[in-house]
């Protein structure tokens, strides 16, 4: 019995023996308090860009590579013994970061969540069926074996009261262009005047097109309502294009019925979630949070026709 104690006690010395000697071979350098493991030193490599690892995998790589790290640590020692980590300009600037990280975590995570729930609207409720692709191709034929590019001016307005007020500057006489440029919300086509194109059927919003398509060169449309707020449009010219194959006609009906399908569950989303947006809020937010800390140099955006 005394032997069996024996044994099982030198055993558990030898165990704690070799721990102890793999933990200390497991340090390739030590700085005052702070080491450099192997493991830390294998992360750290494996971080670095792959173009330098092969180096770093040579001797001579590995060397200089544990003196950098040599280097950090003393500097990391240094600043502590300096009394740096407690500082205040330290603290907030670590109180900071962590704001940063939970912010990203938050978006990944509702990034995640969202490109899965997309997979299942994808399968199921904005998903296309054959018999509606060929339904869709038969009523509206003529949209592939005569196509059309059109070329188009709108202002775009989140009211009604702003597209009646722009409407009425258009019936007085002032250009379309003009009353674009000093009224759309559509920064990017206002530049240009309201100028949006060449487009064909199935790009953009069907509330959009539906008027659109319907306009004859140079007539401007009552004022719009689409998802993205109220349209005045007028029809600039019309290209015709090349006939679509049955194929390839399609496989454009199916992106367009589901894009269709897409912003109606969007429609009916608002709906069940109730959903209330104040836009008027958002002139002094951009005003104060963006414009004075973002400014933008206008001769550096090019703007085609």
């Amino acid at each position: 019995m005394k032997d069996f104690k024996f044994v099982t006690l030198c055993m558990l010395a030898l165990f704690i023996c070799l721990s102890g000697c793999k933990k200390e071979e497991n340090i390739i350098a030590q700085v005052g308090s702070e080491k450099i493991t192997s493991d830390s030193f294998s992360e750290r490599m494996l971080a670095t860009p792959p173009a330098y690892q092969a180096y770093l995998s040579t001797e001579q790589g590995k060397k200089q590579f544990v003196d950098l790290m040599v280097r950090e640590k003393i500097m990391l020692e240094s600043a502590k013994q300096a009394g740096v980590n407690k500082r205040q300009e330290y603290k907030q600037a670590i109180s900071e970061f962590k704001k940063e990280q939970e912010r990203q975590l938050k978006d990944y995570e509702d990034g995640i969540m969202m490109e899965m729930y997309l997979k299942d609207l994808q399968t199921s409720t904005i998903s296309a069926s054959e018999s509606e692709v060929n339904k869709y191709y038969e009523e509206n034929k003529q949209d592939f074996d005569k196509p059309v590019a059109i070329i188009a001016r709108h202002i775009l307005v989140p009211t009604k009261e702003e597209a009646e007020l722009a409407m009425e500057k258009i019936k007085k006489g002032e250009k379309f262009e003009d009353v674009a440029k000093e009224m759309s919300t559509d920064k990017i086509s206002a530049e240009k005047g309201g100028l949006i194109g060449p487009f064909k059927k199935g790009e953009l919003v069907k509330e959009f097109e539906d008027v659109v398509f319907s306009l004859n060169d140079g007539e401007i449309s009552e004022i719009v309502e689409s998802p993205y707020g109220m349209h005045i449009i007028t029809k600039v010219s019309e290209e015709p294009l090349a006939p679509i194959p049955e194929d390839v006609a399609k496989n454009e009906i199916k992106r367009i019925i589901e894009k269709n399908k897409f912003e109606k569950w969007f429609e009916d989303s608002k709906q069940k979630f109730n959903v209330k947006v104040d836009y008027s809020k958002l002139e002094n937010l951009q005003e104060t949070n963006f414009e004075d800390t973002i400014p933008v140099e206008e001769e550096e955006i090019e703007v085609s026709e």
